[in-house]
């Protein structure tokens, strides 16, 4: 196994770990005041997509011969292995058992919610967007069968290319609810610490493995031999300026606010 898998390996399960302490916090408190639908939803969706993506590679015999037509000298099809790692869709899968875990808490205390806690009108429509572009690329890249392409020159592999980049987006995003409901709520409360530590050592080991040591540890793998499913390095990047920026939160900006938001439906859409 690649060291790099290895690192990715690790860097899931620290995260599968920050979810499952932070769903200790809630059950602890009977409560999940603070706590970002949003982030959850963003979580839940960017891993089920990727595990889907995934799958395609490993297993679509259509996708598995638009790839090879596309890039023939790095993917032929006489070798039949599309570059996926299993243990990397076994974490994502451990990921998505713990945050199923934690939005059965977001729904069981939700009458603990203060009134800006929900999934919003934004993530809604963001949602709605990628939905439709799914279905539209989907549904264009099915309509010449048996032929390779699709309608409007789309292929199902620029299909599932979407789908791969939607997730991705959602990830790298995630934790921006929950420094938005920080802001309006003056306050971290309902985020556990432990979650916070485990998220920024997350990022850090899978930037510093990127950045330092796949450079010191020469790897034998070409770049396009690298398995599809390996976290692109801009989510790391991005995730770990918002988990500093929940952070500073935490530690200096809101110290010592004794904000408490009342109870109640609030603004959220769906919760």
């Amino acid at each position: 196994m690649p060291t790099t898998t290895i690192v990715q390996l690790i860097c899931g399960l620290i995260s599968a770990a920050a979810i499952l302490y932070q769903r200790r916090y809630n059950k602890i408190h009977r409560s999940i005041y603070g706590l970002s639908y949003d982030l959850y939803t963003f979580d839940l969706l960017g891993h089920l997509i990727s595990v889907y993506c995934s799958l395609n590679y490993k297993f679509s015999p259509l996708t598995r011969t638009q790839l090879s037509n596309r890039f023939p000298l790095f993917y032929p099809l006489e070798d039949p292995k599309i570059p996926i790692s299993s243990w990397l869709v076994l974490t994502h899968l451990i990921i998505i058992a713990s945050g199923v875990s934690v939005f059965r808490q977001l729904l069981a205390y939700r009458s603990t919610k203060h009134i800006y806690q929900g999934i919003s009108l934004t993530v809604v429509i963001l949602l709605s967007i990628f939905s439709l572009l799914a279905v539209f690329t989907f549904a264009c890249s099915c309509l010449n069968f048996p032929k390779n392409m699709g309608k409007y020159g789309i292929f199902y592999l620029d299909h599932i290319n979407y789908l791969w980049l939607a997730g991705n987006i959602m990830l790298t995003f995630k934790f921006v609810p929950q420094i938005s409901l920080n802001w309006m709520g003056l306050s971290t409360s309902g985020v556990s610490s432990k979650y916070v530590i485990l998220n920024l050592l997350n990022n850090l080991i899978s930037i510093l493995e990127y950045h330092v040591f796949s450079k010191i540890v020469q790897s034998d793998l070409q770049w396009w031999q690298y398995p599809f499913n390996y976290k692109p390095i801009f989510v790391s990047w991005i995730q770990l300026v918002s988990i500093i920026i929940i952070l500073y939160q935490a530690q200096f900006l809101y110290v010592r606010s004794n904000v408490y938001l009342p109870k109640g439906k609030g603004s959220s859409l769906l919760l």
